[in-house]
């Protein structure tokens, strides 16, 4: 009976345990060991590489995560500095031609540039039109129109002296004005960039480049000449005029376009072109000179200043702008820098008219042998903001 007892107590132990309490204890075991009590969260800390981000997991072969065609369409503007060839060629061209006309002309004015040329502002208006492929091949036909700003501390001019000689006196004047600058840029690219790392993309680039100047000038002089001239005690000066110097030129223009992706919304692009352009390049208009005599009479007379010939650019073209994007809309901020060595392989030309040529300073006599032998330094720097829109396209749909 005490063995009997014993088993019975032992049994009623054994179904506890096996009961349903125990069960309902072993699953709960079950599922804790099956869940994790921490939950991990994307990685975004700065520490973490840019391509390890959780944030940044969006090939840039594709648009928008999903198309693989875009076009784009773009309109800006933007400010910045121009250094005008135009007015940086005056100086040492005038200073040299006045010391080669000495050969034909004896003891006619020197001018002798005594204050530098200061850079202008511009206005910039910028236009673009983007075709992209798998944002690998790019197509694109960009235009930029840059516009002189002018002001009293910024006249946009040359200044000389001439120095005393046995027949005129010591003097001062403006030589030249630049009164309008017009330059537009004219480009149409063909890109591909190829991904080098999972952010980064680089490529070639080639660009059909047309540009063309337009620069509405003034030129100035004054002279007195002395008692013992052959003409004494008269007064020579250019009391206004108006000439259009117009340049016409294009090339092909190699280049190296880069991409750099900081978020699936950011991007840093950046392209550095060798420019080569070359043409033709005219100047004509009018000057008006007022001469004053001994006795008090004067009388006005209008010449003519008419030159021609071949230009040629060559330099680079650097651009770095930012681009952010939110759905097909776009926001590009970025800058534009030309430096530019224009050079001359034929100036020909002369000022016609029937006051004598030794009392007033021309721009170039028959052959501009100095503007020939010099290269003229041409430098702009603008900084524009864009705002854009695209439209995307794949096999199901145009977005």
């Amino acid at each position: 009976m005490a063995e009997e007892s014993n088993q019975q107590v032992t049994n009623k132990e054994t179904k506890k345990e096996s009961g349903p309490n125990s069960e309902k204890t072993n699953l709960v075991t079950d599922v804790k060991k099956e869940t994790p009590l921490v939950t991990e969260t994307p990685n975004t800390s700065p520490l973490v590489s840019l391509e390890d981000r959780e944030d940044n997991k969006t090939s840039m072969e594709i648009f928008n995560k999903v198309y693989e065609h875009r076009f784009m369409i773009r309109g800006g503007w933007g400010i910045g500095k121009l250094s005008p060839a135009i007015l940086n060629e005056t100086g040492p061209s005038w200073f040299q031609n006045s010391v080669f006309r000495q050969i034909t002309e004896p003891g006619a004015p020197l001018a002798i540039p005594y204050k530098g040329v200061k850079d202008l502002d511009i206005n910039s208006q910028f236009f673009d039109l983007r075709y992209g492929y798998k944002n690998k091949y790019e197509v694109q036909y960009a235009e930029e129109t840059s516009l002189g700003v002018y002001s009293r501390s910024q006249p946009a001019s040359n200044n000389f002296i001439s120095p005393r000689t046995d027949s005129y006196w010591a003097s001062s004047f403006e030589g030249n004005r630049l009164l309008r600058f017009e330059g537009v840029s004219q480009h149409f690219r063909f890109s591909y960039t190829h991904p080098i790392t999972k952010l980064f993309m680089m490529g070639p680039s080639l660009n059909f480049h047309r540009y063309t100047e337009r620069n509405n000038i003034s030129y100035g002089s004054f002279s007195t000449s002395r008692p013992e001239a052959t003409v004494p005690n008269k007064v020579t000066w250019s009391i206004g005029g108006d000439a259009n110097a117009e340049y016409s030129m294009k090339g092909i223009l190699p280049g190296i376009y880069a991409k750099f992706k900081l978020r699936d919304w950011w991007e840093i692009r950046g392209r550095l072109e060798l420019l080569d352009r070359k043409g033709n390049f005219s100047v004509l208009g009018s000057q008006i000179i007022q001469e004053v005599f001994n006795d008090g009479s004067s009388n006005l007379t209008a010449v003519l200043p008419a030159y021609g010939g071949k230009v040629r650019d060559k330099g680079t073209i650097f651009n770095l702008e930012t681009s952010f994007q939110y759905c097909r809309f776009s926001l590009d901020i970025g800058m534009i820098r030309q430096d530019v060595k224009r050079t001359y392989d034929s100036y020909l030309g002369d000022t016609i008219g029937s006051v004598p040529r030794n009392d007033y300073s021309a721009r170039s006599v028959f052959v501009g042998v100095s503007e020939m032998s010099n290269s003229i330094k041409h430098t702009v720097t603008e900084f524009y903001i864009m705002p854009g829109v695209s439209f995307f396209y794949d096999e199901d749909k145009i977005y």
